[in-house]
């Protein structure tokens, strides 16, 4: 389905030096104003992942804030649970840490 991609990757927006120099910013947003595309952007996830991965998955984790917008549709599609992360202090209740490196930060 490389028709498919090439597609999504046409909608794809690409804006050098945001947020800051240097960064290529890829802006995904105009996939989710064509219903077609992100059904098929989730469908190929889910698929990438079924075809990739033996075991049920139970749990999909979503990263702030582009993880918030895919993370629950894929977890609906694999009957899964969706748990979000955040930045530290940005949810109530029990939560776990842990640090990574962006491209630009930590």
């Amino acid at each position: 389905k490389m028709a498919d991609i090439e597609y999504l990757r046409s909608l794809i927006k690409e804006i050098p030096d945001f947020p800051q120099e240097g960064i290529l910013f890829r802006d995904i947003f105009p996939i989710f104003q064509d219903p077609k595309a992100t059904e098929m952007l989730v469908s190929h996830i889910v698929n990438h992942i079924n075809t990739t991965i033996k075991e049920k998955i139970d749990v999909i984790v979503g990263l702030d804030a582009r993880g918030f917008l895919f993370g629950p549709m894929v977890a609906l599609k694999l009957n899964a649970a969706f748990v979000p992360s955040r930045k530290k202090g940005k949810l109530p209740g029990k939560t776990f840490s842990a640090d990574f490196k962006k491209e630009y930060g930590v």
